[in-house]
Order: structure tokens, then C-alpha cells, then sequence
């Protein structure tokens, strides 16, 4: 089955080989930001001339001067990389230009944190922490924090948000104080479908002073580098079939459009034995108590949530989501192509946890800054159990410094007992897996292809031929993964686990009114991200507490219980499926340790 790319080609892999992508002053910038995270370097099988309109021997020539060679301050941002074919390059931006930056700094005790966090792993009664709890012993000192704060208006830049756990800082300046603050060198650009952008062709390097105080910096590469990721079905494309179709409400209506119908929620709580279908002496369990973030950039109608939930008579117990802006928001310029995605991430967590609260927390675009900005508003928060990122790029155009950036604001997210989960990509197994799943302390979600049998219950499973995989090149191998069958000991290998997203077997999708889309029915790993954070605030609910279902939890229960048995399975086993890896036996790089089970998983927590 071929998948069909909804949007526009505006991410570089699909629009030149990777290996050509890559310019000698990029290669040479991502091996310098080594950092504590990460133990593994990149390192091409070769490194030919960039197809790109900027010209590698001027990329190369900014990446050589004396400046940079002589700087002593450490690397809080690469050289932007991916700047291939399409773009255009107009030389340095102009001075009086206006960035706006996101500094996120090191904790205060990173050991003490790993340590924190691994004991906790470890107890059968996790004790997380309270926001005031994680300021006190590992959020940047108020004096760093202050520090910081001053040296930026000092330069000339203007601080333009802080935040209560002193981990991120947003500040904004001309392109000349930037430049001469961070040691760097900033070019404009013509990034196709987004307009001018801009980029440092030079890493950058935070002032002397502030040494091992700033991990990552993101800003200073303007562009849009992340996707959402769904998929939907090729026109004249047919679903594929799948068991007994039942009376009742298994699946949605079809689409006059597609001439296909998607799961409806019942489909997915059944086939993957959410604790809903074991309701019992008037106690159910729809997540009530528990929270579910959802990190986008764009909206929702409200009208297209309520007719979707109608349709298949499901009431909603929670409160009405709740719209957190970040940065001011999405432009309200009406509906976009991830208008989709937020309306996909919405119906799936509201329909599969109705008592659930839902904050969907909406920044102005996929850029890396305003990401950073989104998950610390999360961390800040602190409302939600699990947060669903249903979008990603290429970890290594996104940038080491800011993937480590990412890594570390989930971290904070682990030590609160939040799941931090992420979509691993729609385009089967990549040379360059996606960020933010290729953070260690992110739950990479890939997707298969589900068929329900009677009543709904799990029939068979495959890989799906789009789940994105792979193994990372900035992280390492994390100790969880280590000694796994069939794990890549090269580094960090993705998915972790995975849940439906074949579009020919996707969700029943209402979009703007209407089932009658060629939207309907709906897949990728955008539907898996948001149905596992459904699971999780199920889980949650049964067990009364945050549980922290992530990548560790993962492999160390099936490290500990096996896969269970035909009668009771903790995971589905996928053994079929997937282009180019291949779903095999134990953990693959198309669904890694498989498909849960979620009601007897959770009794295993």
C-alpha cells in the first residue's frame, strides 16, 4: 500500500538524497556540540558538495574564520544543516533584522537528577516531584537564572519572558548583537513554502562568563523543520479489508470522498483492551482525574469535536478542552493543513478519555524555539499526565543542540511523572529519524495496521509500511535498550511501541462539518501518538497516580514479564509488515516492542 503525503514536500528529505544535504561546516558544527546527553557523533559515509544554493565553500569559509576557532565559550547551537534544494541564500541578514531566541539552561544538578529519576524507575511506589520540589533541587539557580537575564540585556538584547522553573528564558534582538553576542554568523534565506527565514551558518557559542550555564539555544535557525504527521488514503486507493465488519458502533460513516470508513473510538478501546471495556460495579474508566497535553500549532472547531463525539454517542465526562496559547498563538487566519492534526489529536484523546481534561497548547508554528517554549509552558503547568507530540523532522536538520535541548525539558517532564510521547514519522524507516522521538526521555510511538475481529476485540496486527524508525545519530543507546534483542547498539533505536495508523485502517475522521472528506478515514503516527496518550490517562486512572509509562517502563516490563500469554498478552508481538525495516520477532524499528494491551499492562504497574 503506498501512503499519500498531505501536505507540501517542505521537508528536505523528500526533496534531495540526505547524504548531498549535508555541507562540510554543518558536519563539522554537529560534531562539536558534544554534550552530557549523548555519547555518539555523526559521522557520514562521505561528505560530497551540499545541492544546495548556498555555496559550500562560503558556508565552509564562515565555519574556518578565526572568531570561531578562538572562541571559549560552550556550543549552545549548530550550524544549520538540510539547506538543500529550493532554498535560497541572501548572504548575511541584515543588522538591524529583529530574532526572537529561546534559551533553555542546564539543570543544577544534572547527576543528582539521573539519579532521581532512575530510583524512581525502580520503585514499585514512585515518588514524583511537585513543581516546587524540582526548583528547589534541580531548576537552574534564581542567581544563574539572574545572571543569565542580565548578560542578555547587557548585550543589547531585550528579555521578553520568563518563566517560574527557571529553565527556559526568551529574549529578542537585531541581528548585529545576536551575531556579536553568540560568536555566530546569521544569513537569510527563502525556505520554500515558508518564505524568508533565517540561519546561522556558523555555530553559536554562549559568552565565556556563562560558561555551563546554557545548554541549548534555539532561534537562530528561523525555519519550519518539523511536520505533522498524518496520513491519509491515495485517491482511488482502496482499504484494506478487515474482519466481519460488525452492526453497532465499530466504525464510522463513509466517506462519499474516499468511499472508506475508519475505526470509530470503541474500535480502538476494544482492540486495544483499554480499561473502558472493564467497567464493572459502577466504577468506569474513561481518565477522569487525569490530563492529557497536546502540543500543536494550530486550532480546532469546537463544532467538528462536539459532532464527532455525538455521532458515536460518546458524552464527555472532563471539561471542555482548553486552548493554551503559546507566543500568542497560531495566526487566526482560519483553517490550515495542521488545522487536520489538531482536530485528529482532539477527537482521538477526547473520544478514548472523555473524563479526561484536555489542554492543547498552541504555539505559532513547528519551529524549534516555540516548541521549547510549548513543552516548558507543559513543565510549568504541570496539569498533565502525558503530552502528545503528533509531529517531527529530521533529528539532524532540527539540530543536536536543540534535539539535547528537547530532551532535557522532558527530562524535567519524567522527574514530574509525565509521559512526554511523540510520533516517530510517516515515511517507513528513514536515514535520518525524527525528532523529538529520538529523545531518550521521549516515548517514540510508531504505527501498525490493526484488524478488530468480532465485538471489536484484537484480531491480527502488521507493521505498517509508514512507521518511521531508525536509529539516532546524536543519542546514544540508553542503558534501558542496552543488551535488548535485535536493539541497534549504535544508538538510541526507534519506535518504542506502537498502535494503529495505517490510514486503510484509520480513524473515522469529521473535519470542518463534514465526514465526507478525503480525510475520512484518517491515519499516520499522528493517531498513534494521541491514542497512546489516551492509554496513559486511562492507566493513570486505575492506578490513581501518574505512572510514567515511557520508553524505560516500557522495555523493562517486557524485560520482566515477556509478552504474556495468547489468553492474558501484556504487548502484541508484531511479526510482519513494514518497508524498509521490517517487523520481526521481538523489538524492530517498524513497531518496536510491539502493540499494547493496555488493561493487563496496567496491571502490571
Amino acid at each position: 500500500m503506498r501512503r499519500s503525503n498531505t501536505k507540501g514536500t517542505n521537508d528536505p528529505m523528500k526533496s534531495a538524497s540526505f547524504a548531498a544535504l549535508l555541507t562540510g561546516a554543518a558536519v563539522a558544527s554537529l560534531a562539536a556540540c558534544a554534550g552530557p546527553q549523548s555519547s555518539s557523533t555523526f559521522v557520514p559515509a562521505s561528505q560530497p558538495a551540499a545541492a544546495s544554493a548556498v555555496p559550500s565553500n562560503a558556508v565552509q569559509a564562515a565555519a574556518q574564520s578565526p572568531a570561531v576557532r578562538g572562541a571559549s565559550g560552550d556550543v549552545v547551537a549548530t550550524a544549520a544543516m538540510g539547506l538543500g534544494s529550493g532554498y535560497r541564500d541572501f548572504g548575511r541578514a541584515p543588522a538591524g533584522a529583529r530574532l526572537r531566541l529561546g534559551l533553555i539552561l542546564r539543570y543544577r544538578d544534572e547527576p543528582g537528577l539521573e539519579r532521581f529519576i532512575a530510583e524512581q524507575r525502580a520503585s514499585g511506589a514512585p515518588r514524583w516531584l511537585t513543581n516546587a520540589e524540582f526548583d528547589e533541587r534541580y531548576a537552574p539557580s534564581a542567581q544563574t537564572y539572574a545572571i543569565v537575564a542580565r548578560s542578555l540585556r547587557a548585550a543589547g538584547l531585550h528579555v521578553e519572558q520568563t518563566y517560574a522553573n527557571r529553565t527556559v528564558i526568551d529574549a529578542s534582538g537585531t541581528v548585529a548583537a545576536v551575531e556579536r553576542y553568540f560568536n555566530t554568523e546569521i544569513h537569510q534565506v527563502a525556505q520554500p513554502g515558508y518564505g524568508r527565514r533565517f540561519v546561522n551558518v556558523r555555530p553559536a557559542y554562549a559568552p565565556a562568563a556563562l560558561r555551563g550555564m546554557v545548554l541549548a539555544l534555539d532561534g537562530l535557525d528561523s525555519r519550519v523543520l518539523m511536520q505533522t504527521q498524518y496520513a491519509r488514503l491515495s485517491r482511488g486507493e482502496r482499504p484494506m479489508a478487515v474482519a466481519a465488519k460488525q452492526s453497532g458502533q465499530l466504525f464510522g460513516p463513509v466517506s462519499t470522498q474516499t468511499g472508506a470508513d475508519g475505526y470509530a473510538p470503541l474500535a480502538f478501546q476494544k482492540g486495544y483492551d483499554f480499561p473502558s471495556a472493564h467497567a464493572s460495579n459502577g466504577k468506569t474508566y474513561d481518565g477522569t482525574g487525569r490530563a492529557i497535553a497536546i502540543a500543536i500549532d494550530a486550532d480546532f472547531l469546537n463544532n467538528d469535536l462536539s459532532g464527532f463525539l455525538k455521532y458515536f454517542g460518546i458524552k464527555r465526562t472532563g471539561p471542555q478542552p482548553q486552548r493554551v496559547l503559546i507566543d500568542f498563538g497560531p495566526p487566526a487566519s482560519g483553517s490550515s493543513s495542521d488545522s487536520v492534526e489538531a482536530t485528529l489529536d482532539v477527537e482521538t484523546t477526547a473520544a478514548n478519555a472523555p473524563g479526561a481534561s484536555i489542554y492543547v497548547y498552541e504555539m505559532p508554528e513547528l519551529a524549534n524555539n516555540y516548541i521549547a517554549d510549548t513543552y516548558n509552558k507543559i513543565l510549568s503547568d504541570n496539569f498533565a499526565d502525558v503530552a502528545s507530540s503528533s509531529f517531527g523532522g529530521c533529528e539532524t536538520f532540527v539540530g543536536k543542540s536543540a534535539a539535547i535541548g528537547f530532551n532535557a525539558l522532558a527530562e524535567q517532564g519524567v522527574a514530574k511523572g509525565m509521559t512526554f510521547a511523540a510520533s516517530t514519522g510517516d515515511s517507513g524507516g528513514d536515514l535520518c529519524p525524527s525528532a523529538p522521538a529520538t529523545s531518550p526521555n521521549f516515548t517514540a510511538v510508531g504505527g501498525t495496521t490493526l484488524t478488530v475481529g468480532p465485538g471489536g476485540a484484537w484480531d491480527n496486527e502488521t507493521g505498517w509500511d509508514g512507521s518511521g524508525g531508525g536509529i539516532s545519530a546524536i543519542f546514544s543507546v540508553p542503558a534501558w535498550q542496552r543488551g535488548y534483542s535485535n536493539v541497534d547498539d549504535r544508538g538510541r533505536n526507534i519506535p518504542d511501541v506502537a498502535l494503529d495508523a495505517d490510514p486503510a485502517t484509520g480513524t473515522a475522521f469529521y473535519y470542518e462539518g463534514s465526514w465526507n472528506s478525503q480525510l475520512n478515514p484518517l491515519g499516520g503516527t499522528s493517531l498513534s501518538s494521541p491514542l497512546f496518550a489516551a492509554a496513559v490517562a486511562q492507566a493513570d486512572q486505575v492506578k490513581n497516580q501518574r505512572v510514567l509509562i515511557d520508553s524505560s517502563k516500557l522495555f523493562g516490563l517486557v524485560k520482566g514479564h515477556g509478552y504474556g500469554t495468547k489468553a492474558k498478552p501484556f504487548f502484541h508481538d508484531i511479526v510482519q509488515g513494514g518497508d524498509p525495516y521490517f517487523a520481526g520477532p521481538g523489538y524492530d524499528l517498524v513497531t518496536g516492542i510491539g502493540s499494547p494491551d493496555v488493561w493487563n499492562l496496567t496491571g502490571l504497574l
